[in-house]
């Protein structure tokens, strides 16, 4: 069984002598977006410093949360430099089984995709995740890494932030330019600010997780689904695989249920055998009763204060949204912030942080909720008619198991609207797809991300380069063509839903989107979106969620 790692406290200079000047950016909460947040800018230059109010990774007594790590999640982790770790350590599944009123309804196999550097997702508990990301930063020059020093009080400041920090060797203070909150749902940095979050439900959904481990059996590596099952009251119950042939078992509590009371050994291990039998041998290795809310705040920039993970929005775990979303957060942020500090874009930048990632939230809260309203229709006649009804047919209509909606895992972010996405062609705003260029004559596939550069990209979908191609600081230019064999060129056609490689131009932004397709006679234009994008104020989305 897994044996969460504990991290030393080392005294802070603050304690002996005061702060000379201000950090460059404070991280509060060093969790799975704020530890994201810390390696993504010290890679770009940035001094960081990560503040934990604990020893360790993870959340003690619920360790295992988050365990479903998307493909976009995998393409930034392999940025960073971590995801081979997570791959190697993580498990995957291609089969899913939906199961209602304990009889089979449906089940699916995922499509293999060998066109992507990474063949859908992994599940992997949270705790290997955030130690991967701690053993990163520790060997970073840049990163300082303190535990155990929790913030009691933030002051916004003329010259940044003024921080309080409670330490077992006594309280100091400290300042930073900037100070990231990834400091979970119940961020203190969002309540010692008065803000609070715009909350779009409040359900009284709740339920327990119970992390097993088999002694005596084993099962299909695929991830089944019981909606209004009879083993746990006519609610929803899921099973999925996790690494250390550890499974999660998630279930769905009665309304008049006391958590605490579900959480006792007895109780847990009468649940679990209802579900798998009495004859199936296991021991719990994590355990703890949860519940779910949606909402965001208004605004995720708030002066020198920006907001990710779950300080800046919180959303049911359907479809893996919360830490995948966390992390694409981070993933945001980073370039934008250390290109402001560095003196090569202008503040409002960051204001695109605010509108790209609310509207990311609004987006995992839609399909969220109508993931919920699927498993668990609770007062909703018509929704319940509806979902039987889908349910009753899905076994013989294929149009009808499609509908089936027990938490589609999160896609990748998508800003149409945003003024760092220019319109007319449907990649922009888009994800890049890390396509597999060429595979023979190296330990590694050549991917396409492989060949973006640190900032801003042109790619160019030909053998060369164009001969009006600009410069300019931030850019790098790469001619796929030229890397490409021909498995690769047929993989980019289908992932880009290009014909051929015509020369024309995809304009890539440092978090791997694609800020615009243009041919390349417009190749002069390239420098003009640059100088706009780093400089002009950002608007805001207008999505509802």
């Amino acid at each position: 069984m897994f044996t969460l790692p504990t991290y030393s406290f080392h005294r802070p200079a603050e304690l002996d002598r005061p702060l000379s000047r201000a950090h460059p950016v404070i991280i509060v909460g060093a969790g799975l977006s704020g530890l994201t947040a810390a390696l993504d800018l010290v890679r770009r230059g940035v001094r960081v410093l990560l503040l934990d109010d604990d020893n360790t990774v993870g959340v003690r007594g619920l360790a295992s949360r988050g365990m479903v790590w998307a493909q976009r999640t995998l393409d930034i982790f392999d940025r960073l430099g971590v995801a081979e770790r997570i791959v190697a350590k993580g498990v995957r599944w291609n089969v899913g089984r939906v199961l209602c009123c304990d009889k089979p309804v449906t089940s699916f196999t995922l499509q293999d995709q060998p066109d992507v550097r990474h063949n859908g997702f992994a599940n992997l508990q949270q705790y290997y995740v955030e130690q991967f990301l701690v053993e990163a930063l520790q060997r970073e020059p840049l990163a300082e890494l303190r535990w155990l020093n929790k913030v009691s009080t933030v002051r916004i400041v003329e010259e940044g932030v003024e921080l309080e920090v409670e330490t077992p060797e006594g309280s100091y203070r400290t300042r930073a330019q900037w100070l990231v909150a990834a400091d979970g749902a119940a961020s203190g940095v969002r309540a010692a600010l008065g803000l609070k979050p715009e909350v779009y439900d409040r359900t009284e959904d709740r339920w327990i997780i119970i992390d097993i481990i088999l002694r005596n059996q084993e099962w299909p590596e695929e991830r089944w689904t019981w909606l209004d099952a009879g083993a746990n009251g006519g609610r929803a119950v899921w099973r999925h695989k996790m690494a250390d042939d550890t499974w999660r078992l998630d279930f769905q509590l009665a309304p008049d249920e006391d958590p605490a009371m579900a959480c006792t050994e007895a109780a847990m291990r009468a649940r679990v055998a209802r579900l798998v039998g009495d004859e199936v041998g296991f021991d719990i290795a994590w355990s703890g009763a949860w519940a779910y809310r949606h909402e965001c705040l208004p605004q995720l920039r708030h002066g020198p204060v920006l907001f990710i993970g779950d300080a800046a929005h919180l959303v049911a775990p359907f479809g893996a949204r919360g830490g995948n979303g966390g992390i694409q957060d981070a993933d945001n942020l980073g370039w934008k912030l250390a290109l402001h500090l560095q003196g090569q874009a202008g503040e409002t930048l960051l204001d695109s942080y605010g509108s790209e990632r609310k509207h990311a939230a609004l987006e995992n809260i839609r399909q969220a909720r109508r993931a919920s309203r699927f498993v668990y229709p609770a007062g909703q006649d018509s929704a319940r008619l509806w979902r039987d009804a889908i349910i009753a047919l899905a076994p013989s209509h294929d149009w009808a198991a499609r509908m089936i909606n027990t938490g589609r895992l999160c896609m990748p972010a998508v800003y149409p609207g945003s003024a760092l996405a220019c319109p007319g062609h449907a990649l922009a705003g888009a994800a890049l797809p890390n396509v597999v260029l060429r595979r023979e004559g190296a330990r590694a596939p050549l991917t396409l991300h492989g060949l973006l550069g640190p900032w801003f990209t042109a790619l160019v979908l030909g053998d060369g380069l164009p001969a009006n191609a600009p410069a300019h600081p931030l850019l790098q230019w790469a001619a796929v063509g030229s890397h490409c064999d021909a498995a690769g060129r047929a993989a980019l056609a289908r992932q880009l839903k290009t014909d051929a490689l015509d020369g024309s131009i995809c304009l890539v932004r440092p978090d791997h989107h694609v800020m615009a397709v243009l041919p390349a006679h417009q190749a002069h234009q390239i420098v003009h979106w640059l100088q706009q994008a780093v400089a002009q104020p950002q608007p805001e989305y207008s999505a509802e969620a």
